[in-house]
Parts: C-alpha cells; structure tokens; sequence
C-alpha cells in the first residue's frame, strides 16, 4: 500500500513541479528570444542608419566598401542606378547571391506597405527609405532596409538584407539549453520527490505498523481472557459440586475483570491518540497525592516483604494545577511495575522533589542529568519532580525507550497475567497531556527511577 502510495505521490509531485518549472522556463524563453530579436533590430536598424548616411555622403558608391559592409555585418546589397542593377555580379559570390524571388518580393512589399517605387522614377519619393522584415516561405529570413537616395545624376534604389541565420542559430541554441536544463531540472526534482515523499510517508509507515502491533496484540490479550470465561462456562455447565461452581465463577469474574481493565486502558489510549484524552486541571496537593498512593499500595508491599518509603521536602510544596485523579493513576502504575519487579527484601521510594528556584533547574539532581546518554531538558516552567524508584534488576540501556511502547513487556514480566504492556504507555501519555515529561533512568546503585515532570 505505501509502495504504491510512494510512487503516486512522486509522480504528483514531479508532474507538479515539473510543470511549473516547464512554464516559467516557457516564460522565460519568451522574453530572451524577444530581448534577442530586439537587440538585433535595433542593431541593424544602427548599422543600416550608417550605410544611408554614408551612401548620401558620397557621390560615388565604393564596391571595397559594400563588401567590407558585407563581410562584417552579414549584409547583401542590391543597388539601382536610374533602375539599372548596380554591381549585380560583384557583390557576392554566385552560390551566395539573393535569389530573384526574394528581391521581387522585398521590392514589391517596399512599393505595397511603404509606398517606395524603387524602380521608377518618381521624384516624391527621393531620399526615403523603410525598415521591414522579410519571411518569405522555404527561404531565409531577413531584415530589409528600401530605400531611394538623390544623386546629382539620377536616383540610387538600394535594398539592404540582414540576414536572421545568426539570430535564429542563437534561438535553436538558446532552446536547446534550456530544453537541457529542464531536462535535468525534472530528473533532479524526480529524485528529490521521491526522497521527500519517503520521508513524509516514514511516520506514516511507522504508526501503520504500530497500529497493526496494537491491534495484534491486543487481539491476543482479549482472546486469552475471552478463552478462559468461556471454558470456564462449559466446565460451570458441566459441574454439579457447589465449590467447584463458586470456583468456576470466581476464576470468570476475575478474567472478566481482567478484560475490563484492558479495554479501559485501550480506550484511554485511542481518546489520547484521538487528541480527546479528558483532563480536569484543578490546583493539587503534591503530598496528598504521593499520600494516596503510598496508602494503596503500602499493604502490597507489607505483602510482597517489600519496603516501601515516602521522602517528601522539609518545606511546604507548591499547588500544581493537574487532574489529580490522572496523575495518581500515573503513581499508581509505576509504583505497580516497582512493586512487581523488586525482589522480597527490596525497597521502592515514593518522592517529590521542588524545581521551582532557579538554581534547580540549572542544576537538577545529579542522577537525572542523562539517561542513557542523552540529556534531560528541563522546561522552564517546571516545577516538580516525582521519582519513583526500586531496588530491581534495573532497565537495560536499550529498553529504556521501548518500554513506554505499547504492549512492550520486558522478558522476566511476559508471564506475568496481571500486566499487558500498556501502563507505561498509559502513564507517559497521561504526563504528556499535562505538557509533562516521563522518563527512566538508573538509580544509584541498582535498579530504575522513573520520573514525572510537571
């Protein structure tokens, strides 16, 4: 599927891209070739202006200078004394002369649009010329200047060609170059869109993959709860002994009660995925809370031969604004997965710690520094710290980040019935809803200390 929509996507924004650059290349070529064909009017329209004034300068007309003329600025010369071909054979070489064609037709567009009769002697008309361009079809195109000049003996028609072979070589080449850069433009922009594209599907890929993850797994949880209440209900049917059927009940309650749990720990974390997750932000004791819950799970403890302390500050602790019923959920589960994985003879320790002052913040306590590496930002707006930490076998280095992931259980917990893999992820999204921070670090000595931040 995402294969698919990375090639779609690459297209789309190659097609895209591709398209505008095509356009403003068009653009572009559009007012290059017009500046050209500009420029090299306007320089014929200079150089022709320096021909006339020399041609009625002088009383005689120089073949040395018509073809110096021609060599240098690609112009071809046709000249009428009294009507007569002046230089007809000397101009040009014979394979290079003008054809017959194109000076009758450069001769009656001057006499049609300009009104210059070249060839007859009308004396109205002396001393004009005009400048006009010439595209006759299957021939080369020219500017032409026609005119006629007064002479103390007679009239002197002349037609000036400017060839345009230079200038349409200059737009071929022009084309082409720009045809090459777009060319490697798209093929550039092809790769670029492809890379781009893969990196905006990745988070994509990554949350498809954890939501077939989630869903897997969590299909896996219901069904084992699911699968004992109903062999339990035939092994009910079957039963007749009032014990056994009390035990049948008490063993379908309980998973029941385990399916509860799960699909409420599901639902929190959609809401949370869904950005709906409900949180009541009222001012909070910080001790009451850490009270609560080293209230609930002290008998736990007593149980389990685990010692369980509270360390509160001497001085008073400031109000947090939370939802204090979320955030003793949060205790909750990480004293719960402190209790399960500490040892009879362990201690686990409920803390608080202010952050309030400057100074705390500048300097945080010396174990919270990194994890694993890397350094814990603290926001300038926080204000506690709660730490929760055990004597336990610790968190390796590498599950430090994947135990907040869903449904990730540590190998010595896999057995474990009570836990599916989701408090961490519950709490972390929790803590995260009050713009807080959860992590995991080691304690001193042995063992792990998580932390909330808010």
């Amino acid at each position: 599927m995402f294969h698919n929509l990375h090639r779609q996507m690459t297209l789309f924004c190659t097609a895209v891209t591709g398209a505008i650059l095509i356009l403003m290349t068009v653009v572009c070529l559009f007012v290059a070739e017009n500046g050209l064909k500009k420029n090299s009017y306007t320089s014929f329209l200079k150089e022709s202006s320096s021909v006339l004034s020399h041609l009625q300068e002088q009383d005689t007309v120089s073949l040395q200078y018509l073809n110096g003329l021609r060599e240098k600025n690609s112009f071809e010369f046709v000249l009428y004394d009294n009507g007569t071909p002046l230089f007809s054979q000397q101009l040009t070489a014979p394979e290079e002369q003008l054809s017959e064609r194109l000076i009758r037709l450069a001769i009656k567009t001057a006499e049609e649009d300009y009104r210059l009769s070249l060839l007859s002697d009308n004396r109205s008309q002396l001393s004009s010329h005009a400048e006009f361009p010439l595209s006759p079809k299957g021939e080369e195109a020219y500017y032409v200047c026609a005119g006629k000049i007064s002479k103390s003996n007679g009239l002197l028609s002349f037609l000036i060609f400017y060839s345009l072979k230079q200038q349409q070589r200059q737009i071929v080449i022009q084309r082409l170059l720009f045809a090459l850069a777009d060319t490697l433009g798209l093929f550039l922009l092809a790769l670029f869109s492809r890379f781009f594209t893969k990196r905006m599907l990745l988070p994509l890929e990554e949350n498809h993959r954890k939501q077939n993850r989630f869903v897997a797994s969590a299909s896996h949880e219901l069904r084992t709860p699911l699968a004992v209440i109903l062999s339990g209900l035939e092994a009910l049917e079957k039963s007749k002994d009032p014990d056994e059927q009390r035990h049948f009940a008490d063993i379908m309650r309980r998973e029941g009660t385990r399916m509860q749990r799960l699909i409420s720990d599901m639902l929190l974390l959609a809401n949370s995925d869904a950005n709906s997750l409900h949180l009541q932000s009222l001012p909070c004791q910080p001790d009451e809370l850490l009270l609560a819950a080293y209230e609930k799970y002290e008998l736990l403890a007593k149980k389990k031969q685990i010692t369980l302390k509270l360390t509160l500050p001497e001085g008073p602790l400031p109000d947090i604004c939370c939802d204090g019923e979320r955030i003793l959920q949060v205790l909750s589960i990480l004293l719960d997965n402190a209790l399960s994985y500490t040892p009879a003879g362990g201690t686990v320790t409920l803390s608080v710690t202010t952050l309030s002052s400057p100074d705390a913040l500048r300097k945080p306590p010396v174990d919270l520094l990194s994890v694993s590496g890397t350094k814990i930002a603290f926001p300038k707006t926080a204000r506690l710290l709660f730490r929760v930490s055990d004597t336990g076998p610790g968190v390796p280095d590498h599950d430090k980040k994947l135990i907040f992931e869903r449904f990730y259980r540590g190998e010595s917990s896999r057995t474990d019935k009570e836990h599916f893999g989701l408090g961490l992820c519950i709490a972390r999204e929790i803590v995260e809803g009050h713009h807080g921070k959860l992590f995991v670090t080691d304690a001193p000595g042995d063992g792990a200390c998580f932390c909330v931040l808010l």
